[in-house]
């Protein structure tokens, strides 16, 4: 009895899998079919417009009349608005004078506050201009008395860029004054640079 519900239901499996086989092969010959659960989207025709007729009769086009060009306003330059420095809390004061006998050219300087006493631990970024001594950049400390002393290269001269800078702990240092440029003749220059608080 078992035997013969377990061949019924196969058979009945075989058939059933011979009708879906046919089934696909009767949805692919023909896709529009309406046993075909997703058919494919028909193309509805859209209208072409007609040309329109032209007239029989010959008529003059009129000649476009010409419209009137504009005068050219002169372009006026708008006024520049320098944007203005900023304004540091330290001023700078530069004295170039020739060296001393043993032409070593140097640069000196003092940072001070409004009472003129020398402030401790202010860094003073120097560098050059000239590209024979791009390699000589240095970070100078301001020492107890405000002074800070920086030895040039041997036969420095051209254009030298000093800034002082506000000590932080972070290494930061944001700038206290504006870049101060030090002109060095060729013979021997010492330059003194005061940076004085407002």
């Amino acid at each position: 009895m078992k035997e013969r519900v377990l061949n019924g239901l196969a058979l009945a499996l075989a058939i059933a899998t011979g009708l879906v086989g046919v089934l696909y092969v009767m949805i692919a010959v023909e896709p529009t079919m309406p046993l075909n659960p997703f058919p494919p989207p028909t193309a509805t025709p859209t209208p072409a417009p007609l040309p329109e007729p032209e007239p029989s009769g010959e008529t003059a086009t009129p000649s476009p009349t010409p419209s009137p060009f504009p005068t050219p306003t002169p372009l006026r330059p708008s006024p520049l608005t320098p944007t203005p420095e900023p304004t540091y809390p330290f001023t700078a004061t530069v004295e170039v004078s020739p060296g001393a006998t043993d032409c070593r050219a140097a640069m000196t300087g003092t940072v001070i506050d409004r009472q003129g006493r020398g402030l401790e631990g202010y860094p003073v970024h120097l560098w050059a201009a000239e590209t024979e001594f791009a390699l000589y950049e240095t970070v100078l400390f301001s020492d107890v008395a405000g002074y800070w002393q920086a030895p040039l290269p041997a036969g420095a001269h051209g254009i030298w860029y000093v800034q002082l800078h506000a000590p932080d702990a972070h290494q930061v240092y944001p700038p206290l004054s504006p870049v101060v440029a030090v002109a060095l003749s060729n013979v021997c220059p010492r330059a003194t640079v005061a940076f004085r608080e407002r």
